[in-house]
């Protein structure tokens, strides 16, 4: 059976995406990625339009924490990374829906070794999103949460994770941020 490029067909009521091409799967993965850190935005506003900002920071915080202790220890199991070195930590950074591929964070990675990389995020969407309608989440977000979520991702409780630059940005033009990762022995 030919793989599917589209679902453009008739209706498939046993549909498996083994059926779909590489191609379409992973235009479906990018509107995933999009779909996911979207229903974290409204879930976030909905939390703050009923409880205030401080009560919407807090549980969003403790619910990436929550699916970074409990769903990200499988990416290296299905992916056999044996997360010896800071570069197999970095790899499960680019597992997850939130992932570090993409155009949403594109990152620049500057390995040093093994055991010590610098990865710059020149161009951030969801920060370029919190200047233009919720420049008061920046700091939060970015300086308070993110340094820890990012940790939490990382798997290894050995890497440990060190922002070098956070916003907010003193223009567009600058970075979004960097952080330094090194193996702690």
């Amino acid at each position: 059976m030919p793989e599917l490029n589209d679902y453009s067909g008739p209706f498939k009521p046993d549909l498996t995406f083994d059926e779909f091409s590489k191609e379409f799967l992973l235009k479906l993965m990018t509107v995933w990625q999009y779909a996911w850190l979207h229903m974290d935005l409204a879930w976030f506003n909905a939390v703050k339009e009923r409880y205030g900002f401080q009560a919407a920071h807090e549980l969003d915080f403790q619910a990436w924490m929550t699916v970074a202790e409990r769903v990200n220890p499988r990416y290296p199991k299905i992916a056999n990374i044996q997360l010896k070195t800071v570069l197999d930590s970095l790899k499960c950074l680019q597992l997850p829906l939130d992932n570090i591929t993409s155009g949403i964070f594109a990152p620049q990675y500057d390995i040093k070794n093994e055991n010590h990389a610098l990865v710059t995020i020149a161009r951030c969407q969801t920060l370029e999103a919190l200047e233009r309608e919720t420049p008061e989440m920046i700091v939060p977000l970015c300086q308070v949460y993110e340094p820890q979520i990012i940790q939490k991702y990382l798997v290894n409780p050995k890497v440990k994770v060190k922002a070098t630059k956070l916003p907010p940005r003193n223009s567009p033009d600058d970075i979004a941020c960097q952080w330094e990762y090194t193996l702690e022995p």
